[in-house]
């Protein structure tokens, strides 16, 4: 069990970090003078909303749920599972309160 947790982790780790970085190094390419700023900084705002976006959290579950390749970068990707949204209660004064929609449900 703790090796799928190992593998797990590095999943969601290398499965957040990468993309970020390719965004970053897309964007630098049209840029080669000042390459390494781009990537840097496309890198780091790719990367802050990827984990604001919790999409660490839903590959390291997907790797535990034994999904597929082509499930798991859906469900990591795309899924409004574990995204934070405020809810209808909170638009009186309980506005700290934050729900979590679950809408993707696979298996």
């Amino acid at each position: 069990m703790l090796a799928r947790k190992v593998e797990a982790f590095v999943i969601a780790t290398l499965g957040t970090i990468l993309p970020c970085l390719l965004a970053g190094a897309l964007v630098g390419v049209f840029f080669i003078s000042s390459f390494w700023y781009w990537v840097s900084g496309i890198s780091g705002l790719a990367f802050f909303y990827a984990c604001l976006d919790r999409i660490p959290v839903r590959l390291f579950t997907g790797v535990l749920q034994d999904l597929k390749i082509r499930d798991l970068l859906k469900y990591g990707y795309a899924s409004t599972d574990k995204r934070p949204v405020y809810c209808g209660c909170c638009l009186n004064d309980e506005w700290r309160l934050i729900r979590y929609r679950r809408y993707y449900r696979h298996r």
